[in-house]
């Protein structure tokens, strides 16, 4: 199931938890669980969403790989004032 499927279970799940006739403090742990879900599935479509945008720009960042040389720590980075 996709995230977007699943985002769809848990609006649906959250909407019928206060109708379910289940004890309140169950239905409260319920809808924490079910809010950590949505957060986290919202997290990671906004994360992949800026990853794709960075991707089509070109200004995604590149970390490199290997050891740094001593000649590029001492550089000031760029954009940076020296004061």
């Amino acid at each position: 199931m996709s995230r977007a499927g699943i985002l769809i279970l848990l609006g649906v799940l959250t909407i019928i938890t206060p109708f379910s006739g289940l004890p309140i403090a169950i239905r409260s742990l319920l809808a924490t669980i079910f809010g950590a879900f949505v957060c986290g599935i919202g997290l990671s479509f906004r994360s992949q969403e800026s990853r794709n945008v960075a991707m089509r720009t070109g200004t995604a960042d590149v970390i490199p790989s290997g050891p740094i040389s001593s000649e590029a720590m001492s550089q000031a980075p760029h954009g940076v004032s020296s004061i």
